[in-house]
């Protein structure tokens, strides 16, 4: 079945693993069902410290990772990729995001800041754009 207007990734991008960072599980799912219906592979994680475990993290060709879990933040799983040496793109999502937020997120070198909710063919167009930009 074609979706009018939806646009499947390239064999490239698809073989690209988007990892999905978010506590809440309905946002998780729904962000992995989304990707998955554009033709992404995904994984999905419930915090920080369970994404950093997997080294299946270093094969990802972007995260999209939420700002407030418990735990860890968002921001300080990508500080300790950067530590790690790791880099990839990273779109940060945040149902409330404020000034200090996205000044870190851009000076760690975050491709992206949203606000949650997402909008899915914004979040299709900044993933397929990331990939261009950054590899």
């Amino acid at each position: 079945m074609t979706i009018p207007g939806r646009q499947f990734p390239s064999p490239q991008e698809a073989h690209r693993l988007i990892c999905i960072v978010d506590d809440d599980e309905c946002v998780a799912d729904s962000l992995k069902a989304l990707l998955e219906a554009f033709g992404f592979a995904t994984r999905a994680y419930s915090s920080g410290a369970d994404f950093l475990a997997d080294d299946q993290r270093r094969t990802a060709g972007c995260l999209v990772i939420d700002q407030h879990m418990p735990g860890m933040s968002g921001l300080d799983v990508v500080c300790h990729m950067r530590s790690e040496g790791l880099r990839l793109p990273t779109i940060l999502i945040s149902g409330r995001l404020d000034t200090n937020t996205r000044e870190r997120a851009a000076g760690l070198g975050v491709t992206r800041v949203l606000d949650k909710p997402l909008a899915a063919d914004h979040l299709i167009g900044l993933i397929r754009g990331a990939f261009l930009d950054f590899h």
